[in-house]
């Protein structure tokens, strides 16, 4: 028999009034909201993922927390933001192989294994002060839709942000959609990160493609609180030309259609696209990827992110949307053919002849 989550027997016992506190005396509830988002964002901690890992990287190099200390002042401030710290979280999911996920990640694996019991035990741990940063869809739908009966209201719960890394069998295998599906999720950003060793074939140092297979199954569920789509593209410095040509045709190709028929739209100037640069070790899985190095034991990498939008705010800032993605989004002309995003290799892009890879 599973308890009563503790949220919800917090919340059952009425707050004491707080009229000598000038925080709810003087400042009016919406003032009060951003001064609680402010302290309930998430932020790096300090325990660090292992360097020679695939998912150690910027904004993720180490676990994300929340410091939940203000739940713990009053039932008042409980009451008013117990559910920031879930809805201010920008959701990570990994849609990858096991290996290539953190550990916390992980752990959803093992957990579709656990007993009925153990399960329910998570459940009520899951909106507690964050011990669990990261959930399986399950998990995401649960707490959602403790949220929304928690606050007793119709409207539907909005998160900030949805990022999901992927691997290319996966998103091609439908994961993404099937992630969005989940009841109850109302993202108003999503942001899909396609790394590195994400892209087909990066073993053999194929030149990089992208199919578009998986667009339309992705548009039957993408919600109407979706604002931006952003999809990054990262690969090697070497591969620069590549990325930037998958990007190009990326703008000119593209287009999103939410669950109310508005169009998400890139900006076919390129002039929004966000560019980045990081390294990282060129060791993981005890081998040393020595072809790919810029200098002994490191690998540079070069990211660069399309952002769909509305095309009205494309416009406002300045940008133009080509009538060809228009049209194709008017008819609803999802052609897997024609969005088919892909590139040539180049005699300067050829590595070396030393070996892919040595032991590390």
């Amino acid at each position: 028999m599973s308890k009563t989550p503790l949220h919800s027997t917090i919340l059952s016992v009425p707050a004491v009034l707080q009229d000598t506190s000038p925080l709810f005396r003087d400042l009016p509830a919406e003032v009060r909201s951003s001064v609680f988002a402010l302290v309930l964002t998430d932020y790096e901690s300090d325990e660090q993922y292992a360097a020679e890992t695939c998912y150690k990287r910027p904004h993720y190099f180490s676990p994300r927390k929340t410091d939940t200390a203000l739940l713990r002042t009053c039932r008042a401030a409980y009451a008013e933001c117990w559910f920031l710290p879930f809805v201010l979280r920008e959701q990570s999911h990994w849609l990858t192989a096991p290996d290539r996920a953190p550990p916390e990640y992980r752990m959803q694996y093992t957990s579709m294994r656990m007993s009925r019991r153990q399960r329910n035990r998570m459940a009520q741990a899951s909106l507690e002060p964050q011990e669990q940063d990261h959930m399986s869809k399950a998990s995401l739908a649960s707490q959602l839709q403790q949220i929304k009966k928690q606050r007793g209201s119709d409207e539907i719960v909005e998160i900030e942000g949805l990022r999901v890394f992927a691997q290319m069998y996966k998103l091609e295998g439908g994961n993404l959609a099937g992630l969005l599906n989940t009841p109850g999720l109302y993202p108003r950003r999503v942001t899909l990160t396609i790394r590195h060793a994400d892209w087909w074939y990066w073993e053999s140092d194929e030149p990089l493609r992208f199919e578009a297979g998986w667009i339309k199954a992705v548009c039957d569920v993408l919600p109407s609180s979706v604002r931006e789509l952003r999809i990054e593209l990262e690969s090697l410095e070497r591969k620069k030309d590549q990325v930037d040509s998958i990007a190009k045709q990326m703008r000119e190709k593209w287009f999103f259609k939410r669950t109310d028929d508005a169009a998400l739209l890139p900006d076919v100037t390129g002039r929004n696209v966000e560019v980045s640069r990081w390294s990282g070790t060129s060791t993981w899985h005890n081998k040393r990827w020595v072809r790919d190095e810029t200098a002994p034991g490191r690998i540079d990498y070069y990211v660069l992110c399309v952002p769909f939008q509305l095309q009205h705010v494309v416009e406002r800032k300045g940008g133009e949307v080509s009538d060809e993605t228009i049209r194709a989004a008017r008819d609803n002309a999802f052609d897997n053919h024609k969005m088919r995003l892909f590139t040539e290799k180049r005699p300067t892009e050829t590595a070396s002849t030393i070996p892919s890879y040595v032991p590390a």
